[in-house]
């Protein structure tokens, strides 16, 4: 007959399973499912990978691209996609392609320059400076505040380049 064996991280768990790299005695609650087969946490080095990992540099790096972006997108969308009250629906298919091509220049030109790193702080920073491209659009275009709310092609705009420079970061 066999002795019983116990986990080391929990001492009244009985268990039959090792760790595949150390060979330690691991109980269903420890273990960790990896590509190299099951490991206790301390082999498992369970860590993020490299691409969400970002530096003070990565986070100055995106916020800069994202403001130096922000006025040349809000000059050409007050240029290409003007203020309107009802917005028909060639205005607003217009929209929606420039929206997607604004949203992929901020998500590229954000990755590309931290060195393709991605996450949430980086989908945030990204619709920050969307939405601070509409509001410059709404300036340069010259849009009175009480019809912001009604410039439906505008709003679309802003919606669509940030779904699309979210979807990029993610």
């Amino acid at each position: 007959m066999t002795a019983a064996t116990y986990c080391e991280r929990h001492p009244d768990a009985e268990t039959a399973l090792t760790c595949g790299r150390c060979g330690i005695a691991i109980c269903p609650q420890c273990l960790i499912h990896t590509p190299g087969g099951i490991r206790c946490p301390d082999c498992a080095q369970m860590r993020r990978p490299p691409m969400y990992e970002l530096g003070t540099r990565e986070l100055l790096l995106a916020v800069g691209v994202a403001a130096i972006l922000a006025a040349p997108l809000g000059f050409v969308g007050s240029i290409l996609v003007g203020p309107t009250r009802a917005a028909g629906l060639f205005s607003l298919l217009i929209a929606l392609l420039i929206g997607s091509g604004a949203g992929a220049i901020v998500a590229e030109s954000i990755s590309r320059a931290t060195g393709r790193k991605r996450g949430l702080t980086m989908q945030l920073i990204a619709v920050a400076g969307i939405v601070a491209a509409g509001m410059l659009r709404i300036f340069f275009a010259d849009i009175a505040l009480e019809r912001v709310l009604q410039d439906t092609a505008g709003l679309v705009l802003v919606a669509v380049a940030a779904f699309a420079a979210w979807g990029r970061l993610r």
